[in-house]
């Protein structure tokens, strides 16, 4: 008897393992798939509370889910007429700055970098030199690589526009039926379960919506800061660095200090704002980040510990790359909503058994 018990215990293990094994490879396939349901339940996320604001006063939830639709889309096209043409001045000076001016400033930049080397023990100026020298000979090839690969985005770009579109039928058709799918979802469990499972599924819509509206509000005042901070002390490019921070501050940890390298690079450059007042920017906003936006924005959306964010991060990053570290986050505390849940109703079936 107790061999059997064992054997079958030993055969679900491995049955388990096989089903995991197998769904993970299913998921990796089905990537680009994924990405773009995510996409659209962000953009869901993002615009549920205007939707409900519109069904509160009495518009009917297809009629609210269209305008909040195209609301969001005119509010997207604006961004980018916008920001697109001072982003194409920005990429002009650079196209400018890294041809003309940098040559003719590489006795400057290199005094600095000296001065830099002998405040700070470093070998910076003997570093710039040996890429300078590789790039300036790799130049020629790495120009038609660079064409390339623009023909190539190009063409891509235009093949995906099908993405677009499916994008925006994704995202209306989930604004329309997502009430409909989650009382779909409580008809799979027994009706005594029903009220405990709609309770779950607002808890968890709740937390994973102020996760996501939140992080997209401290994305959106982290690119403004550090945008304002890097015009006011006159660093070039700083639409496109605040823009990139923004950007990468999705990235918890991590994406900070990418979107700080590129800034803190081009404050070594001469005719540029001093290298330590351009940290200070990043700092600032970072402490800004920490300390107000995420409190404000984010409060107990997700009641997740430090550590525990870095370690699920890293996760993530580890098995789904960048979708796996914006996903983290909003999963695990799912399933804390769901275990801690579990856990609630097990204890009070124990307290209500007669002893």
């Amino acid at each position: 008897m107790l061999k059997d018990r064992e054997i079958r215990l030993a055969l679900k293990i491995v049955l388990t393992a096989a089903a995991v094994y197998i769904l993970f490879h299913v998921l990796v396939k089905l990537a680009p798939v994924i990405s773009l349901i995510v996409i659209a339940l962000f953009i869901v996320y993002t615009i549920s509370p205007l939707v409900n604001f519109l069904i509160s006063i009495k518009i009917k939830p297809l009629l609210a889910g269209m305008i909040a639709s195209l609301l969001i889309l005119f509010a997207v096209i604006m961004l980018f007429y916008l920001l697109i043409p001072g982003l194409i001045l920005e990429l002009r000076q650079m196209l400018v700055f890294l041809t003309s001016e940098l040559i003719q400033d590489m006795p400057t930049l290199i005094t600095r970098l000296d001065e830099l080397d002998q405040r700070f023990n470093l070998q910076l100026s003997e570093i710039f030199i040996e890429y300078t020298d590789q790039f300036i000979r790799q130049a020629p090839g790495n120009i038609q690589q660079l064409l390339r690969s623009l023909t190539t985005i190009s063409m891509g770009v235009v093949s995906q526009i099908w993405v677009v579109f499916a994008l925006v039928f994704l995202v209306f058709y989930m604004v329309r039926d997502i009430d409909k799918v989650k009382h779909n979802l409580t008809l799979l469990f027994p009706r005594i379960y029903k009220e405990n499972i709609v309770h779950l599924l607002s808890t968890i819509d709740e937390k994973v919506g102020a996760y996501i509206r939140g992080t997209l509000l401290k994305c959106i005042f982290v690119g403004i800061l550090t945008w304002l901070g890097l015009s006011i002390l006159g660093m070039p490019f700083a639409l496109m660095l605040g823009i990139l921070a923004g950007a990468l501050n999705i990235i918890l940890y991590v994406g900070p200090v990418m979107a700080a390298i590129p800034a803190l690079l081009l404050a070594i450059m001469p005719d540029t704002p001093n290298f330590f007042l351009i940290a200070l920017v990043y700092i600032i906003v970072q402490i800004l980040d920490a300390f107000v936006f995420t409190p404000f924005f984010l409060g107990k959306a997700t009641d997740l510990s430090p550590l525990t964010v870095i370690v699920i991060v890293l996760i993530g990053a580890q098995l789904m790359g960048l979708l796996g570290i914006i996903l983290a986050i909003p999963i695990t505390a799912t399933l804390k909503v769901l275990l801690f849940h579990y856990y609630l109703e097990k204890r009070q079936n124990e307290s209500t058994t007669p002893g």
